[in-house]
């Protein structure tokens, strides 16, 4: 019984340590209560690095009684959304696991990585698919990174794999986000995942910068596949950087972000037409926490402007390519009322000069789905208004209830089958975090 005993406690012993902060203090804790039971320790030490897991269940349930564009999707969906575009369904949007082993504190050389699998909706809607019953297109990989440090200077840091990207307020995850749906600029103007390699540095406790080479604008390692062969044999990769300054005392940050796809987006960003010459974006958000509210009020701005050369063909009467150009802006409020509850809001405002990227014409790879006003693929430009109440009443869990509205300004009859110019959301959200 005891060789059964210890040989429990070996096993015990090698997990600790494999997903503990401090795994050789663990393995002595579990070696002196062996011995004060009188049981002899006689299994191999294993010191295996500290590996954190972590991840979320996210479902929700969400209703649009103006869903549906028959020129741009089928069924019940909600235009204009990268995600939550399934109307009155209940749907599992993500289950999310993260394995990291984090580079130490230290200025050293050190090592690690990182994966993130997601599994549902979203993961499906990112791999170009549609629901949790796509079969394999339900998983996501979203990133798998080898990450080390050289010792230089305050410390180098490198990663390279695949990574989110640097631009933008709001990330793919949305229990990080403020409101459970995604904006208008998260899902047209800016890139989401990349491949490559990135570096960055900590000059000090102001300001940080991240700099890397990527394969081309929103591409994995399969770019190359669709790349037209004139450009296979010139530089094909995409640069992408960030600056960030954070103000004394914690309590405000700005980032600058931009990414140049010399190759553009190989027909990915506008659907099958092909590769353009030339596209970037840039972006620019801020964040600040007024002292005054005592850390209970959050604000947030975020700005981008892009440009895809040679892709503005979808203006109505146009005959030769052009540059087609596409801004916007997105402003955020959050206040804790209580510990237990908070309400955010964001408005936003994006101009899409060519229809390109809104427009139904030549949104096929745009994972939102379009809206659409037949016969004129002109200048789209849009608002939407999302109201959010978060309800942290559970441990390691929210419950959030959502309301958002989304209108065509100069398009007319763009949604619904073409008889609406706007579109209503109301959603519930439950997340639960580990």
């Amino acid at each position: 019984m005891n060789k059964f005993i210890t040989s429990l406690c070996a096993v015990a012993v090698v997990s600790t340590s494999l997903f503990a902060g401090d795994s050789d203090k663990k393995v002595e804790e579990m070696k002196k209560m062996l011995e004060d039971q009188g049981i002899k320790p006689n299994f191999v030490e294993t010191k295996l690095p500290s590996v954190k897991l972590s991840g979320y269940v996210d479902t929700s349930y969400v209703y649009s009684p103006s869903e549906g564009n028959g020129a741009s999707q089928s069924g019940q969906k909600t235009n204009l959304h990268q995600f939550d575009r399934d109307s009155n369904d209940f749907s599992v949007n993500a289950v999310k696991l993260a394995l990291e082993k984090p580079l130490s504190d230290k200025n050293e050389f050190t090592a690690g990585f990182r994966t993130d699998l997601m599994y549902g909706e979203d993961a499906a809607i990112l791999n170009g698919a549609a629901g949790i019953n796509a079969g394999s297109a339900a998983f996501h990989l979203e990133q798998a990174y080898v990450q080390f440090r050289a010792p230089v200077g305050n410390g180098l840091d490198f990663k390279v794999g695949k990574f989110v990207t640097l631009l933008g307020y709001e990330v793919i995850e949305s229990p990080a986000n403020l409101n459970f749906s995604r904006g208008l600029l998260f899902t047209y103007a800016i890139p989401l995942e990349h491949v490559g390699a990135l570096a960055s540095y900590k000059f000090n406790d102001t300001v940080d910068m991240q700099l890397g080479i990527v394969n081309n604008w929103n591409d994995d390692d399969q770019s190359f596949a669709v790349m037209p062969t004139s450009s296979r044999n010139s530089f094909t990769e995409a640069i992408t950087g960030r600056i960030n300054v954070t103000a004394p005392g914690g309590n405000a940050n700005i980032a600058q972000s931009f990414i140049i796809s010399p190759n553009g987006d190989n027909g990915s960003a506008f659907g099958a037409a092909g590769g353009s010459s030339n596209v970037w974006v840039y972006d620019i958000w801020g964040n600040w926490v007024p002292k005054a509210f005592n850390d209970k009020l959050l604000l947030g701005l975020n700005f981008d402007i892009g440009q895809f050369d040679g892709r503005n063909t979808f203006v109505a009467g146009a005959t030769s390519p052009s540059d087609a150009l596409f801004y916007g802006v997105a402003a955020y409020a959050k206040y804790q009322f209580t510990p237990k509850f908070s309400l955010a809001g964001r408005f936003e405002y994006f101009v899409d000069e060519s229809g390109g990227r809104v427009g139904a014409a030549g949104n096929a790879g745009v994972a939102g789905g379009a809206v659409a006003k037949q016969g004129n693929f002109g200048s789209f430009d849009v608002i939407s208004e999302t109201v959010t109440a978060s309800f942290d009443l559970w441990e390691n869990m929210i419950a959030r209830l959502e309301y958002r509205y989304d209108q065509v300004l100069n398009q007319g009859a763009a949604f619904n089958n073409g008889t609406n110019d706007d579109q209503h959301q109301v959603a519930l959200n439950f997340v639960y975090s580990f």
